[in-house]
């Protein structure tokens, strides 16, 4: 059932420059199918070799780990359904800190449970949590970065053991401080990681969003672990009212201001009784914004672009700050430019039917918005940004595939645009395929 591996610890350490790491992975689900689906995902990632264990029910699982351990095998990575008969998710992964308590830890879910996620994250020290259905893209990019900060961690070790030999006299000063600025650092990564998960919990959901309307997509990328840029949108059988913004800065202050302003934009449209209203949803958006922050200033702000769409008569009317909407028709393109205002602009409370454009769509046109995330991305032979005119013509180009192959186009664009630079902001994109 299972293939041992040789590991002596701190020993072998020292050959991790030398040689690769073949790294053991626990799946645990049951659900047959899904756990083969992840296995075949696993080892369509090239970068590492796996050894991958699986059960069927969290107590084999639990005996599987016994074994492992009893035979020297380290566990790199514990990949877990949330909800299972007899023992949930969240628990299991605080029992298997009793045998790996250094590995990575997945949780997954269809249905995400705060409580169980906040659980996991006190007891087990979670390091991501997954969404089913899995997206293989964002699996990938889990469970390489998952065993990145695995390497990354025993290569501190390794580190700290060389500088212990280096200097004996100097090796428990040294060791103190990097133990210090260890455990700060991982203490402020861990509040970061939490601050996602929050984030995540708060803020509109991709995968919701594309399940819900199919010919649709949304995709954010953030620079750090939790994002400036979001979107929000309200969908039913006649209308779809939709927004995606870029907030100011990144990371945790961007984050923050993000959740300020989705709040306030979903309040807003909540109390408004005229949905078609743009106007009135902005304007009171933009004061509870200003509202919450105290703000006189523009210091915190969004760039966003808001439209509502009539699904029977196919009428556009957008309003966009610093943003622009595409549309096109037939290899033509059309552009809607936003204005000059960005959203917590004083300002913005005189907004009138003039900031408001109207546009006709037809069965086949295609519409786009970004942030300038995308745009601003240095990168390519010359080690310049992507451009605006490079986007325009990348999304006409993809308009002409399957609606369902655009996010993966623009996500393999940006990436090999980008290559080994790194990211220089937050990303969103937003398409629609009429």
């Amino acid at each position: 059932m299972h293939q041992a591996t040789n590991n002596s610890g701190l020993t072998n350490i020292i050959e991790i420059e030398s040689k690769s790491i073949e790294h053991t992975i626990l799946i645990i689900d049951d659900d047959n199918n899904l756990t083969l689906s992840i296995k075949e995902k696993l080892y369509n990632i090239p970068e590492f070799d796996f050894i991958v264990e699986t059960a069927n029910d969290p107590f084999t699982g639990l005996k599987l780990m016994n074994i492992l351990q009893n035979e020297g095998v380290n566990v790199s990575l514990i990949i877990s359904d949330l909800s299972m008969p007899g023992m949930q998710g969240d628990v299991f992964l605080e029992e298997s800190m009793k045998f790996f308590p250094e590995s990575k830890k997945i949780l997954m879910s269809g249905n995400p449970n705060l409580d169980a996620v906040v659980h996991s994250i006190n007891s087990a020290n979670i390091y991501r949590m997954l969404t089913k259905p899995i997206q293989e893209l964002d699996f990938q990019l889990t469970i390489k970065q998952a065993i990145e900060s695995l390497e990354l961690d025993l290569r501190v070790k390794e580190v700290n053991l060389k500088l212990k030999h280096i200097n004996s006299n100097l090796s428990n000063l040294v060791e103190e401080k990097i133990y210090e600025l260890a455990y700060k650092n991982q203490q402020l990564t861990d509040s970061i990681h939490y601050a996602g998960l929050i984030q995540k919990s708060v803020l509109s959901s991709e995968n919701d969003f594309s399940n819900e309307i199919p010919n649709a997509f949304t995709l954010i990328l953030p620079k750090d672990i939790v994002s400036g840029d979001f979107f929000w949108y309200h969908n039913d059988e006649n209308h779809l009212s939709y927004c995606i913004a870029d907030s100011t800065g990144h990371g945790v202050p961007g984050a923050f201001v993000s959740l300020l302003a989705f709040g306030a934009l979903r309040e807003s449209f909540e109390q408004n009784k005229l949905k078609e209203d743009v106007n009135s949803i902005i304007s009171a958006a933009n004061n509870q914004f200003r509202k919450i922050l105290n703000n006189n200033s523009n210091k915190d702000s969004a760039e966003l672009g808001y439209f509502f769409l009539d699904w029977k008569t196919l009428e556009l009317k957008y309003c966009g700050f610093k943003t622009t909407l595409y549309i096109i028709r037939k290899s033509e393109l059309i552009e809607l430019k936003g204005g000059k205002l960005i959203f917590g602009d004083e300002i913005i409370e005189q907004l009138n039917e003039s900031n408001i454009q109207r546009f006709q769509l037809m069965a086949g046109d295609s519409i786009f918005m970004t942030s300038d995330g995308f745009t601003d991305q240095f990168g390519g032979k010359n080690n310049k940004k992507f451009g605006s005119n490079r986007f325009k013509m990348l999304i006409n180009l993809i308009s002409n595939h399957h609606h369902k192959n655009h996010k993966k186009l623009l996500i393999k664009e940006f990436l090999d645009w980008k290559e080994d630079n790194e990211q220089t902001d937050d990303v969103s994109v937003f398409g629609l395929t009429i």
